[in-house]
């Protein structure tokens, strides 16, 4: 299981260094980091982690929407995916929306600290879907959140088949 998420991890950067490469350089300044989003054993900038999607391996792979299109996100994927930010900030998540793979990773101190750092960002100025990364039938949604105090933050969240929550995460954006 290790292995197949360093190969994803490796597999998704290498997807992503070309792309970087031929865009414009990025000249905004960012402010200095206060109280990261983390929670202790995560990946380093995240507070959520993904739960595998299945035998198949993790969902995630090839950007398959145009700018365009992530810009028009569906008014209900959008408005579910910001039920899930507004439940993680209040710290009172819905577990049933989510798989039990995702669960066992969400133990209720990392959804206090992750509630506590989403919580000192202030009240939400701007949810805006910016990307969607296709796998086959999976899918995942990225949405820039961008709040009273910095840093704006990248949620990004993907449900399986049965409609369940399977990948959520928060960090900063990339």
């Amino acid at each position: 299981m290790i292995v197949r998420r360093l190969l994803v991890g490796l597999l998704l950067t290498g997807l992503a260094a070309p792309a970087l490469a031929a865009a414009p350089p990025h000249r905004e300044l960012r402010p200095p980091r206060e109280a990261p989003l983390t929670i202790p054993g995560s990946a380093i900038g995240r507070v959520l982690v993904r739960a595998d999607a299945g035998p198949e391996g993790p969902a995630a792979a090839e950007p398959a929407e145009s700018p365009v299109a992530a810009s028009l996100p569906s008014p209900e994927i959008a408005a579910r995916a910001r039920a899930e930010f507004e439940a993680n900030r209040a710290g009172r998540i819905d577990r049933t929306h989510y798989t039990s793979e995702l669960n066992e990773k969400i133990t209720d101190a990392a959804l206090a600290d992750a509630a506590a750092s989403l919580r000192r960002l202030g009240e939400v100025r701007r949810f805006v879907q910016v990307r969607k990364v296709t796998n086959g039938a999976a899918a995942l949604y990225v949405f820039k959140i961008e709040c009273e105090h910095a840093p704006a933050i990248e949620q990004t969240i993907g449900w399986n088949a049965a409609g369940k929550v399977d990948v959520l995460q928060f960090g900063l954006p990339r």
